[in-house]
C-alpha cells in the first residue's frame, strides 16, 4: 500500500474475510487514464465493487468520484469513494483502532511515505542513467510506441500533461540563481521558476504575508486614529465635559460606531492604534480631552 489509509482499508477487508485485489485494471475514461485502488470480488473472481481510498482533500475526493461515475456508467460496476471520514465509521465495530492502524503502517520498514523520499531524501537524488542503460530505455520505449498497450496510452497522456508532442525538441535548461539563498539552479527557459526549492519560496511567501498583514494593520491604525479624532472634534462639549469616574457612557457610542465601521471591538486594539499600547480607558480619554484642549474643537 502507498498510503496508510489504503493500508487500514485493506486490514478492514481482510478483517471481515473480503475478497479484494489491488489496482488490478485500468480504464480509460476517455479524458485519462485511471487505476482505482480496490477491487471487491466474488466469489468466482468477478468485479463485484470498484473503491477508490482518498484523504481528506475535498478536490481529490471530488474527483474521484467524477471518475468512478464514469467507469460505473460505462462499465456498469458499483463503485465507491472513501475517504477518512469513512475508514472512521468503518472501524468503529472493530477491536483495533484505525489510529493504531495507521501507525503501525508509518512505523513499518516495508512502507515508504511519500513526504520522507522528496528531493535529498530520495535514494535516486541526483543520479544518473550511464550510456548502456538509456540505450536499453530509448529501445524498449521505441518497441512501447509501436504498440496499443496501455503503457503507449500513459506515455501519451504524459506528454499532453507536460504540454510536448511526440518527436519535438525539448525545452532547453538554463541555470538560475535564486533570489532568496542566491544558490544556483536549473530549470526550464521558459519556466518563471524564481527560487531553487519550495522551501525558498515558502519562505518568501511567508515573509511578504506578513510585511503584508503588517502593513494593513498599520493603515488600520491610522484609520481609527482619524476617527477617533473626528469624533471627538465632532463631539467636543461632550469630551470636554466627560468625568473620569463615568468613562463609559462618553466613549462607548464611539466605541459601536468604530465597530460598525471597521468590524474592531475590542478596546486594546484601538488603543493600541492611537498610543502603540495598552493604554485603557482613562488614558483614551485623556488624549481626546487634550485634542479639544489644543484649540482643534
Amino acid at each position: 500500500m502507498r498510503s496508510s489509509y489504503e493500508y487500514a482499508y485493506a486490514k478492514y477487508l481482510d478483517f471481515y474475510k473480503i475478497k479484494w485485489e489491488f489496482e488490478i485494471q485500468v480504464f480509460n475514461l476517455g479524458y485519462k487514464l485511471y487505476k482505482p485502488d480496490f477491487f471487491i470480488l466474488n466469489p468466482n473472481n468477478s468485479i463485484k465493487k470498484i473503491v477508490e481510498i482518498k484523504s481528506r482533500n475535498k478536490k481529490a475526493i471530488e474527483q474521484a468520484k467524477t471518475d468512478l461515475k464514469t467507469i460505473s456508467e460505462q462499465y456498469g460496476y458499483d463503485v465507491d469513494v472513501i475517504s477518512y471520514k469513512e475508514l472512521l465509521e468503518l472501524y468503529k465495530p472493530l477491536p483495533f483502532s484505525l489510529n493504531s492502524v495507521i501507525t503501525e503502517w508509518i512505523n513499518s520498514d516495508h512502507t515508504t511515505i511519500n513526504k520522507a523520499a522528496f528531493g535529498a531524501l530520495n535514494g535516486h537524488y541526483q543520479m544518473k542513467h550511464n550510456d548502456s542503460t538509456k540505450k536499453k530505455i530509448g529501445a524498449h520505449t521505441k518497441l512501447l510506441w509501436e504498440t496499443d498497450s496501455i503503457s503507449k496510452l500513459k506515455m501519451i497522456e504524459g506528454l499532453k500533461k507536460s504540454g510536448m508532442k511526440k518527436g519535438f525538441i525539448k525545452v532547453p535548461r538554463v541555470e538560475r540563481e535564486c533570489l532568496h539563498c542566491n544558490k544556483p539552479f536549473i530549470t526550464l527557459e521558459t519556466s518563471i521558476q524564481k527560487y531553487c526549492s519550495r522551501t525558498c519560496s515558502g519562505s518568501v511567501a511567508i515573509k511578504l504575508a506578513t510585511e503584508a498583514s503588517i502593513n494593513k494593520q498599520l493603515l488600520l491604525h491610522q484609520e481609527i486614529k482619524k476617527y477617533v479624532i473626528a469624533w471627538t472634534i465632532k463631539n467636543n462639549e461632550i469630551v470636554e465635559k466627560a468625568p473620569f469616574n463615568k468613562i463609559k457612557p462618553t466613549i462607548d457610542p464611539l466605541l459601536r460606531e468604530i465597530e460598525l465601521k471597521y468590524g474592531i471591538k475590542d478596546l486594546r486594539i484601538i488603543s493600541k492604534a492611537i498610543f502603540g499600547k495598552d493604554c485603557g480607558r482613562k488614558e483614551l480619554l485623556k488624549f481626546m480631552k487634550s485634542i479639544c484642549n489644543e484649540n482643534v474643537c
